[in-house]
């Protein structure tokens, strides 16, 4: 044991401990024999029942360090090709996205100045249609901006504590005269006095970017706001469910890549879950997705907590 590494005498003593049932075994510890370091070696053993019922092992012994430094250098390889693979991606799509209000902005723009046998009531539509390509633009960039912030790590996130009910009461009530009037705003709470430490304001963005994404995809029903305690986790789940058109199984995975869009006419440059994942992740929290199609969504935020009296 004085030649393996500390952190590795777990698995050592629970392959000895089943040394006789180890018919075909290979395992890789961090082994330091010569006092010069640390290396990677190879156990490649049998244990065979002998004719007098004793036990014996045998086996060999690898230094597979080479192969390891291998891998890491091929991983590495990997990684680098990958970044740069959807960096390209990422440029292409923003190009893209950016192109798009960019064009309608400057042929409606052009219609306006050249054209002077447009009616008042044509000239209103280009106008608003222009000024709608102009908020969508700088949404992007916007977006864009914030997305590499937060992963840069200059943004600064200022933690506190607050109740997870007075979060929920205040958000429900924004956007009680924001969801559309046909549909159901419902609230649904924990009696478990909860208080939670995160940047209160990012987390409402998140939530903000659920709510506003129900509203999108959900013709008839419901949307709920709520939370509940997970005593087992020490976590609490904050969510948002509807009863819109849901998502695909297979599109579920995509949901959070950037420039994902449900529906590729619709508004907006597919940043916002993007967004969120990464607000999510820099509060120590994750994102669960549960949907199924023509039944609804349910966007969860899980998140660590504690009871407060």
């Amino acid at each position: 044991m004085s030649f393996i590494h500390p952190d590795h005498w777990e698995g050592v003593k629970f392959n000895w401990r089943n040394l006789k049932s180890a018919h075909k075994k290979i395992v890789q510890e961090l082994c330091n024999f010569d006092g010069k370091g640390y290396q990677w070696w190879e156990f490649r053993y049998t244990t065979k029942q002998l004719p007098g019922g004793e036990y014996k092992t045998a086996g060999l012994l690898l230094n597979i360090q080479d192969i390891k430094d291998r891998e890491e250098e091929l991983e590495a390889a990997r990684l680098l090709a990958e970044k740069a693979e959807l960096k390209q991606s990422f440029l292409a799509n923003m190009s893209h996205e950016i192109r798009t209000p960019l064009n309608s902005i400057v042929g409606f723009a052009n219609i306006l100045a050249l054209e002077d046998g447009l009616s008042s009531a044509e000239r209103e539509e280009y106008i608003s249609t222009i000024n709608k390509n102009s908020e969508l633009l700088l949404k992007l960039i916007n977006d864009i901006l914030e997305l590499s912030r937060i992963e840069s790590g200059y943004m600064s996130f200022s933690f506190k504590r607050c109740k997870v009910r007075e979060l929920i009461d205040d958000i429900y009530m924004t956007h009680q005269v924001l969801i559309a009037p046909h549909l159901e705003f419902l609230k649904e709470v924990d009696d478990t006095p909860l208080e939670i430490n995160v940047d209160r304001e990012r987390l409402i963005q998140v939530l903000t970017n659920f709510l506003n994404n129900a509203g999108k995809f959900t013709e008839t029903g419901y949307i709920k706001l709520g939370y509940s305690y997970l005593p087992d986790e020490g976590k609490v789940q904050i969510y948002v469910e509807d009863t819109g058109r849901g998502i695909p199984r297979e599109e579920q995975r995509m949901i959070f890549s950037r420039f994902y869009k449900q529906n590729e006419f619709s508004q907006g440059a597919g940043l916002g879950l993007s967004i969120c994942q990464v607000i999510i992740e820099k509060l120590g929290g994750k994102i669960e997705l549960k949907s199924e199609v023509g039944k609804g969504s349910r966007f969860t935020v899980i998140l660590p907590c504690r009871v407060v009296s």
